[in-house]
């Protein structure tokens, strides 16, 4: 198959979550869930009805992503990171995701252009707001942007009108061929008129994460911290790493919590930045924002990089994330929030999943974003249970008590505890070719890619919005590779040519069984109604 994804146009994604909505009360395979807002929050000037939701990822590359997140209710969405660099320039070999009892990954931004992030941005944004009118949901949401990973790099024409374009994408094409499209296209709502068409705001964000690669200098990261806070005018949170805690605090947490076989030496830590240098670093650059009326914090943390000594992905190097992530990222707030007394905004995103949400967040930490969790069993569904986990209130501070308290009680609580991976299944030597046997590959999918017919108990995979990062093989209890395994949609020749999964372009040809042919009478009856249901 093919990795490289195809945007969905704005027609399509906007009727397809129409109709999906109206039909089934869902977007995208997601179930849409009622949002709490008992803590609703005020963040850079904007409300903020749930400060949850997923973190740049894989789950915020593509429109249909954030779609779906909004469906289950996240409502705070850290777009993916933009950079200089994209698709083949990233050199990320596939798959990229393997995801256990903890999770790791070899990708670390957009693999589209940045114009092609830029405008899946935006077409996400005007259809969520869209939806949300049209349907009564809960419109207080948030996109945070995210760049890297140097300022050379920040400053191009290329981020740099990226940047731009998140303040006002008024005049970037895709913002008016969305809006005209909507426009000329009033009698598929009931609720929405050309009034509201034209008032939404087309801000796309006002706060952005910073997001340096490990071993970037202190100076490098306070002068784009500064320039994205006095010459750009946006809210500004710095992601920092886990290595602030230091590596033998790493290494013995690590060992304690039964994840001792985590491979890392003192690399990062030597040259990732120091604690004495962050905390200065951090006061001045919160004086800067003061001065400019901005907001400035940290985003805690990044992932964790760690050695591939078991084969779980190709290379040599990988990144850690999840369960054993929370104890490192909750001890680098314990750590900064003791230092400024609780007033340093804090945005977290290490490890969060249900067993820990409601307490981070009355703690005072928030918003709050998880992707690991996501990839797991339930995929976006996870989202609806960490919204209806949030406290009564959240507090305007770190209460740092009760933050202390939390890190504390990690080593004596056996959730934290290294618990054994499932082992891999074999790969069967034959499977059905739209199997519906669990569903859990359209759960866990980022992208949308594996597409339920409920009413065939058939599930088919989507060329076109697929990258391959693995993610569904990794939780294929049956040990098939659905994105190679499925029966597939194509969306253009060159991908059907291009891939050697058995599938269907269109009405114009399949193959089966390794067969091209253009008479679909050969075609089980079964794959035959499959192919009927996505086509109409």
């Amino acid at each position: 198959m093919s990795d490289i994804m195809r945007a969905i146009p704005f027609a399509e994604l906007l009727t397809h979550s129409l109709r999906e909505y109206r039909e089934k009360k869902e977007l995208y395979a997601v179930p849409v869930a009622d949002v709490p807002v008992n803590a609703k929050m005020t963040v850079a000037e904007r409300p903020l009805s749930c400060p949850i939701g997923p973190a740049a990822g894989p789950h915020t590359q593509l429109a249909q992503n954030l779609i779906a997140g909004f469906g289950a209710g996240a409502r705070v969405f850290e777009l993916k990171t933009v950079q200089i660099l994209y698709g083949e320039q990233l050199g990320i070999q596939k798959p990229c995701i393997w995801t256990g009892d903890e999770a790791y990954n070899i990708e670390w931004s957009t693999e589209l252009t940045i114009a092609g992030a830029r405008d899946e941005y935006i077409r996400a944004y005007i259809v969520m707001h869209l939806l949300a009118k049209e349907f009564g949901l809960d419109a207080d949401f948030q996109f945070h942007a995210s760049v890297g990973y140097n300022l050379e790099g920040i400053q191009s024409p290329t981020v740099d009108g990226f940047l731009n374009a998140m303040h006002d994408a008024s005049q970037i094409e895709a913002w008016k061929e969305a809006i005209d499209w909507t426009l000329a296209h009033l009698d598929l709502f009931e609720h929405v008129d050309a009034d509201f068409v034209r008032s939404i705001d087309p801000c796309i964000a006002k706060v952005i994460t910073l997001s340096t690669m490990h071993g970037c200098p202190a100076d490098e990261i306070e002068r784009i911290a500064t320039y994205l806070l006095t010459e750009k005018g946006f809210h500004t949170y710095i992601k920092c790493n886990p290595t602030l805690i230091g590596y033998e605090g790493v290494k013995s947490l690590l060992d304690e919590l039964g994840y001792g076989y985590i491979a890392f030496d003192t690399t990062h830590f030597d040259h990732d930045l120091k604690l004495d240098d962050a905390l200065a670093m951090l006061r001045r650059l919160r004086e800067t924002a003061a001065a400019h009326g901005r907001i400035f914090g940290v985003k805690l943390t990044n992932t964790f990089p760690v050695q591939i000594k078991r084969g779980e992905l190709a290379g040599d190097a990988m990144y850690m994330s999840g369960k054993p992530l929370f104890p490192l990222a909750i001890g680098v707030a314990r750590i900064l929030s003791e230092a400024f007394d609780g007033e340093l905004p804090i945005s977290f995103s290490g490890g969060i999943d249900l067993h820990n949400v409601t307490e981070v967040l009355a703690c005072g930490i928030a918003p709050v974003t998880v992707a690991t969790l996501l990839l797991k069993a339930g995929g976006y569904k996870n989202l609806t249970k960490l919204a209806k986990a949030m406290p009564e209130t959240i507090p305007t501070k770190v209460d740092v008590k009760r933050l202390a308290a939390l890190c504390d009680s990690i080593p004596g609580d056996d959730y934290y505890h290294k618990k054994a991976d499932r082992p891999r299944p074999a790969h069967p030597d034959d499977f059905p070719p739209a199997c519906f046997k669990c569903k859990n590959c359209v759960d866990v999918c980022p992208n949308r890619a594996n597409y339920p017919i409920p009413e065939l108990k058939m599930a088919i995979h989507i060329d076109a919005y697929c990258n391959e990062c693995g993610n569904c093989a990794c939780l294929c209890p049956f040990g098939i590779i659905p994105y190679r395994d499925k029966f597939t949609l194509f969306s253009c020749e060159e991908d059907f040519v291009n891939s050697t999964n058995d599938g269907f372009l269109g009405r114009e040809k399949y193959r089966w069984h390794g067969e091209v042919g253009t008479d679909f009478a050969n075609l089980p009856e079964e794959l035959r109604k499959a192919i009927d249901a996505v086509l109409g």
